[in-house]
Parts: C-alpha cells; structure tokens; sequence
C-alpha cells in the first residue's frame, strides 16, 4: 500500500477507544469514518480525508487523525480542495501527495468577500462610525485602486494596489499604506465579518513525490483574522516545473507562520530556473515568520501589498514586497546568496541582529519604477561579504521618465542608519559600498529624492578567521546627486 504505515486493525481499536473515552466524541470526524480502513489506493485516501474534512465543517466540529501515521494519497480527475473549519490538528501526520491531474491547492480556509459602495474620503481618517454597514461589529474592509499603480516595465501588465483594514464597531485597527483619498484613485471596496476566534492548521509534513507532473500548493488562505499555521513542513523533489505559491495567503490580517520549513519549490532546477515561491502572499495586515525555514531554486517570497510584517529567528534565500508595501521587521534572521528587495515601499525596514551571507541586504528593484520614501535600520547586525556581494544597499537603475502617477513621480532613495556592524570580509575584498547604483548611469545625472542622511555608528571590519581586516567604507560605488542636503556621517569605524 505504499506509505501506509498506521495499522487498520490497532487504528480502528484506538478509535473505538478514543470515542467511547473522550466526553462529546461526536464533535470529531476522522477519515476512518469516510472508509480510510477499506481504501484500495490513493484516490480512495484522498477521497476519505476531503469527506471527513466536508463533513465536520458542516457539522462544525473537528477532524482526528489520531491513529493515522502516514498517509499516500493521489488526486483523482476531479479532486477539490479540501476545506478546513477553525481547528486543523494533524497530529504529526506525513502525507505523501501524487498529483497527475491539473495544478491544484491542497487545503483552503476561504471566506469570500461581498462588494460596497464606499467614499474613498474616508478611507484616511480611520472612523468608519458613520457608515451604517461597518459602524458595529468586526469587519474586514479590502480596498481596490482600479486605477493602475504603476506599470511593471518589461514584463506587460499593470500593478493595482490594494489595502486591508481591521475594523472594530467602526474604528480602524490600522492605516493603510499610502492615502486612497487622492484624484488619482479610483476605488473598489469589498466588506466580510472579521471571525477573530484562532483558526489553526499545524502538525503537518508534506511531500510532493518526484511521480507527479502537476503542482499541488498546500494552502491557501483568503479573507480570515488571525490564523496560526504551525508546524508544518513541506518538501519538493528537483523538477523542471516552475510558477509554484505552497503557501497563499490574500486579504487577511494577523496571520502567525510559526515553525515552519520548505525545502525546495518548483521553480526549476540548476541552470534551468524560473519563479516560484514558497509564500506566495498578497494584501496582509500584521503578518509574523517565527523560526522559518525555507530555500528554493528562486527566492521564496513572492509578495505584495504587506503591511507590519515581521520575521523571527528565520533562515531564508530571500524576503521581498514586490511592488506596494510598509513597516518590516527582520529580527535575528539569517539571509542567504540573494537578497531582501521592496519596490513602493513606505515606513522603515528595519534588521535587528540578522546575519547577511553572500547576498544583497536591501535592493530597491526598478522594473516597477517605484521609488518612493523609506528608511532602513540596521542594528548589531553581521554582514558576510564576497567578491560579488558587499554593498548594503543596491538600487537598481532604468532609464525611465518620470512615473505618471503622482503619488510615484519623484525618485526616492532611502536613508540609512547603521548601528554596531561587523563586516567579515575575505582578502579578495576592500571595500565596503554603503549604497551601491546599478544599470543606468545616465540615470544618475538626475538628483534624487528623499535621502538625506546615512549615519554609521560602530563598524568593525574582520576577516572570516575573526582577525581585523582593512577595509575601506565607502557611501556609494557612483556618485549621485540629492535634492536635499545630504549628511553623512561615520563614527567608531577603525577602517575609516
């Protein structure tokens, strides 16, 4: 039976055991229920799970995989996804799953908004109080520009922006990332209850077996407040498949990811690469990475619209917001051989204690010609250089005018702060570059907003043998210009 290791007949004695014990049995289901015990392949497992999990949604209680070990199913012609209810506890089940079929999710928690007519000059101010249908009660209130954000130069579409507020009897939680009452916005508005009971999918180890020709993602999540996904670990064998998202998270707010490893996504192999992620999110309020694991072909974030995210103890290829987001927090993380990259990114990003190895720590990507104020904050952080990588801060180049939307004309670079930093450098490297231009070099001719102060602190430059190193400290590779008055200043710096 393949990976079937539970035992039927010492199963099926726990489970009678377990319901004739346990008071209000009747609130949990469990695929022995829907004829786990009599399945012949891995269409019948599935078939068993997605009924027991239909099931104690309708009926409102939980699945039980106790007495379940490990599980090989296989996604039949016409497979859906399973739906979860509040409380998913796999138990420390490991799931293999054959997909054949068509590009699928696995499991979704979904709750799908309703559209409203709403004033976008209220947006700004917080107080819904004087809106009748989102004066009481929780809500969560998702915002649409229809009018284009910015167009991505290269790749032929347009990017939209897009909020989340939290509401409570009228009254914002949170603000939106950037003004929506402006004469280049165009809103659309959609309203759903905001249920802020826990809703939990932990306790899970899932492998997408080297036999299967199509993607299965493993979750999807929309329109939810507060979810804990936990313990959860997801592998995928090398494959030339590309264009993956295991984790989907849109339209949601307070969304913990806590202990949780992705090792490998499709997204090609070697050589050959193309996108695909492993958290593929989009338009989230309060979003928490606890002790993350994750590393693929490309990098394993994909995502937009983010605003107050915070990663925890994480160990990661990449961290990015695409195109549109505010506030970050990275904290005793370790990033490795790409970078973290934002584009329309407002607020401050902020690494605490992070260990950057091989890699960009902060690129400002231009193919979305969106370079609009922020800051970055780097403190007691260790930066591991190489040849090709020693520069903090990499702002990518395009020949471009002017962004036509107002809110995106001017050219902004961010300010730097930089506090207690030990740079390990190998011989082969001299020079550190706190702002590195690259691409255009006309585009430099062009005085650039916002930046007006880059403050070093405490750098202390070492070789990987731990003795000093002389390395220069240098504000950029190229010289640019500032239409505000510049101050840089470098303190307690033995390479100065």
């Amino acid at each position: 039976m393949n990976r079937q290791v539970f035992s039927f007949v010492a199963a099926a004695v726990f489970l009678t055991a377990f319901n004739f014990l346990i008071p209000n049995a009747m609130s949990q289901v469990s695929p022995f229920d829907f004829g786990l015990l009599e399945a012949r392949d891995g269409t019948d497992r599935y078939w068993a799970m997605y009924r027991a999990h239909a099931e104690a949604l309708a009926c409102g209680a939980e699945v039980s995989y106790a007495g379940i070990d490990t599980l090989d199913i296989e996604l039949p012609a016409d497979f859906r996804t399973i739906p979860l209810g509040l409380r998913t506890d796999f138990g420390g089940l490991t799931l293999y799953v054959t997909n054949n079929v068509r590009h699928g999710t696995l499991f979704s928690l979904n709750s799908p908004s309703k559209p409203v007519v709403l004033d976008k000059a209220v947006i700004d101010s917080g107080d819904f109080r004087s809106v009748p249908f989102l004066a009481s009660g929780d809500k969560l209130l998702v915002l649409t520009d229809l009018n284009t954000w910015t167009e991505r130069i290269g790749y032929g579409y347009g990017i939209h922006r897009h909020d989340i507020l939290l509401l409570h009897d009228g009254k914002a939680a949170n603000a939106p990332i950037a003004p929506w009452n402006t004469d280049s916005t165009r809103l659309q508005a959609a309203v759903l209850e905001a249920d802020t009971a826990q809703k939990v999918f932990r306790g899970l180890t899932l492998h997408r077996t080297a036999q299967s020709q199509c993607k299965t993602y493993c979750l999807y999540v929309n329109g939810q407040c507060n979810v804990l996904i936990e313990d959860v670990h997801v592998t995928t064998p090398k494959s030339r498949m590309i264009a993956d998202g295991i984790f989907g998270v849109s339209n949601s707010v307070h969304v913990t990811f806590r202990d949780v490893t992705v090792d490998g996504t499709y997204s090609g192999y070697g050589v050959s690469r193309g996108y695909g992620y492993a958290f593929s999110l989009n338009n989230l309020w309060n979003t928490t990475f606890e002790r993350v694991t994750a590393d693929g072909n490309w990098g394993v974030f994909g995502t937009n619209h983010l605003s107050n995210t915070t990663l925890r103890d994480c160990d990661l290829n990449r961290f990015d917001i695409h195109c549109y987001g505010r506030d970050v927090l990275l904290q005793r993380c370790t990033l490795r051989q790409r970078q973290t990259q934002f584009s329309s990114m407002y607020g401050t990003v902020t690494f605490d204690s992070c260990r950057f190895i091989d890699c960009i720590p902060v690129r400002i990507r231009s193919s979305y010609n969106a370079y609009t104020p922020f800051d970055i904050e780097m403190r007691d952080c260790t930066f591991e250089v190489t040849p090709r990588y020693h520069a903090l801060v990499n702002v990518m180049l395009l020949d471009t005018a002017a962004n036509v939307r107002p809110e995106l004309a001017a050219k902004c670079w961010p300010n730097l702060r930089v506090t207690n930093m030990t740079v390990v450098a190998p011989p082969t490297v001299g020079t550190l570059h706190l702002y590195h231009p690259t691409g255009e070099t006309r585009e430099l001719k062009k005085p650039v907003d916002y930046i007006s102060r880059v403050l070093v602190d405490g750098l202390k430059t070492v070789r990987p043998n731990g003795k000093p190193a002389k390395v220069k400290v240098q504000l950029s590779s190229r010289d640019f210009l500032t239409i505000r008055k510049m101050v840089f200043s470098l303190e307690n710096t033995p390479s100065r």
